[in-house]
């Protein structure tokens, strides 16, 4: 993905992809990104000046397309995703993927009947993508402070009566998807907690003073919960 800085201090984004073509070709998403198909001959340079000249056209191509998934939306609803309540529209389109644009979760689709299944699986890889971010970052506050985890597998589940657990003996912490609706610092806390439990084995005032050593808003987040 490049971006071209136009004089008059508007940007056109785009993704050039190279193939055996004999013309340049050019193509504008809703989103505002133009796909740019050209052979290897031909150069960056030549290419962004073509896209100069065309600024206008892409500019209300982009608009005039945005406009048109507005009037296909099917449906409507809402849903909290790390402590903030986003609106759901279900958009007609042929492309198919999940977006949060515009402080809006976008579900653009050509087969409406698959949109929960793809925003629910949406949900599931940023949740596990976020897990993997917050799990680096304990285990590397314990390791700077000369505290060494042992090697730890982390599940995602939909559990009922607890937001995570941990078998200290077995290295496997469990974390509740349903922990997706709070704020990060809410599921960092309660990944905390399960480290702790290779320390501390109950819930004792030593196994607080530990999660606070290293989380000192330990209270006031994991208070979300309850």
């Amino acid at each position: 993905m490049k971006t071209l800085s136009l004089p008059d201090g508007r940007e056109i984004v785009y993704e050039l992809t190279r193939k055996r073509v004999k013309n340049i070709n050019m193509r504008v998403k809703a989103d505002g990104v133009v796909h740019v198909s050209a052979s290897t001959r031909v150069s960056v340079k030549y290419i962004e000046e073509i896209l100069t000249e065309r600024a206008e056209f892409i500019f209300k191509a982009a608009e005039q397309l945005k406009a048109r998934e507005s009037r296909s939306e099917i449906t409507a609803e809402k849903m909290r995703w790390l402590g903030k309540e986003y609106p759901v529209r279900v958009i007609r389109n042929l492309s198919e993927r999940v977006a949060l644009e515009e402080n809006e979760l976008r579900v653009f689709t050509a087969h409406p009947e698959t949109a929960q299944e793809m925003l629910s699986e949406w949900v599931n890889d940023r949740f596990s993508e976020l897990i993997d971010k917050l799990n680096s970052e304990v285990r590397e506050a314990l390791q700077k402070a000369r505290l060494t985890p042992p090697p730890t597998r982390i599940s995602i589940k939909d559990m009922k009566t607890r937001w995570g657990s941990c078998s200290y003996t077995r290295g496997h912490i469990s974390i509740n998807v349903r922990l997706m609706a709070y704020p990060e610092e809410t599921v960092l806390s309660v990944l905390w907690h399960e480290y702790a439990h290779y320390w501390h084995h109950d819930h004792s005032a030593r196994f607080y003073a530990f999660v606070e050593r290293f989380f000192p808003e330990y209270r006031k987040w994991n208070g979300l919960l309850k």
